[in-house]
């Protein structure tokens, strides 16, 4: 029998998109601004305390993916479910690829389109043609990994119940290994960096009902845990650029620690919103739902919004630039997605 689906993930995803679209809006704010300058702090801050968006995304996949289809897996499910989902994040993968490769060479001054068909090919298997389609590797991966990982924890219980202590387990593994031994070559887009997010939103997945349960007993801490670790993850980075040094381990344990906080916190309050507000949550069910597509689209206008108007860092005019590139990724990719979606076909751009 099928689940039913969770209606609240589509207005966790809205979180978690918004959380990319703030990173990458305000990521040339963190760097222009003079250091530790009252502006380039809130940027900082607003920046860092986005940056649960990627792990956010890939709690959310491990947990679909484990409650959808944990209970009725069969070894027969292993090449529909490839070609399902291989199929629907492959094919806009390249297509995406190819677009960024010609598209910054064709709308920056002084750059010229060379269709090198070698060189984009070279460039595919680490995303190097956009700096945001690393996030595809790294889900291609689990996709492939996914058919083992749901067959273990369907045969194997001890596997099964601790799918998260697991995931801690060899992402510490692969820590360790980069940190003492040597470092791993294209480590920020290989799965072992992230293994412990994608087995932890697989636990919640597989006990989802008695997560809800926890967290109804819970709630009164989770969300204020959550503040206080982005806050902490933020004032890394404030202190470091005031050269104080903190070690490797407290932005490894908040990097991880900090977005799974995020994930319950927001489960928990978007069932309600379902509730309490539905208009609001029908607004962001279609920004959460439009996600996929507003990742694929938000580069090419900002870097058009970048390269069209520049004004100095230490102008106001340059804050108007800043949150004008930001209403605008906000607004004209989910307006371009909504109608895309109405074109027979459009998972070949948009995925699924």
């Amino acid at each position: 029998m099928r689940k039913p689906k969770l209606f609240e993930i589509d207005l966790v995803r809205a979180v978690a998109i918004a959380a990319v679209l703030i990173i990458h809006g305000t990521a040339s704010a963190t760097e222009d601004i003079p250091a530790t300058s009252r502006s380039q702090v809130l940027y900082e801050i607003a920046n860092k305390l986005s940056n649960f968006a990627v792990p956010l995304f890939l709690i959310l996949s491990g947990l679909v993916l484990f409650y959808s289809y944990m209970d009725t897996w069969k070894v027969k499910d292993i090449w529909t479910f490839y070609r399902k989902r291989l199929q629907y994040i492959l094919i806009p993968y390249l297509l995406w690829s190819f677009f960024y490769y010609i598209f910054y060479p064709a709308i920056s001054p002084g750059w010229a389109i060379v269709l090198d068909w070698r060189d984009f090919l070279g460039k595919l298997p680490w995303a190097e043609t956009s700096y945001h389609l690393y996030f595809m590797i790294i889900i291609m991966q689990f996709y492939a990994l996914f058919p083992l990982v749901v067959t273990l924890a369907k045969y194997w219980k001890p596997f099964r119940k601790y799918l998260w202590l697991f995931g801690i387990l060899i992402q510490g593994a692969a820590y360790a290994y980069n940190s003492y031994v040597e470092p791993i070559n294209h480590r920020d887009a290989l799965f072992t960096t992230y293994i412990a997010l994608f087995f932890i939103g697989g636990s919640l997945g597989i006990y989802y009902n008695q997560v809800i349960a926890w967290l109804n007993r819970n709630i009164w801490w989770v969300p204020a845990a959550t503040v206080a670790s982005g806050m902490l993850f933020a004032g890394l980075f404030i202190v470091s650029d005031l050269r104080i040094s903190y070690g490797p381990y407290p932005y490894e344990i908040l990097f991880n620690l900090y977005p799974v906080g995020i994930a319950l916190s927001f489960i928990w309050i978007a069932r309600h919103l379902l509730t309490a507000a539905p208009r609001t949550s029908r607004i962001l069910t279609s920004f959460g739902a439009a996600s996929f597509g507003i990742y694929f689209i938000h580069p090419a206008l900002l870097w058009y919004w970048a390269t069209t108007f520049q004004t100095g860092p230490l102008s106001a005019a340059y804050h108007a630039e800043v949150f004008g590139g930001l209403i605008l990724i906000f607004t004209v990719p989910w307006l371009i997605v909504l109608v895309l979606k109405k074109i027979p076909g459009n998972w070949i751009l948009l995925g699924k």
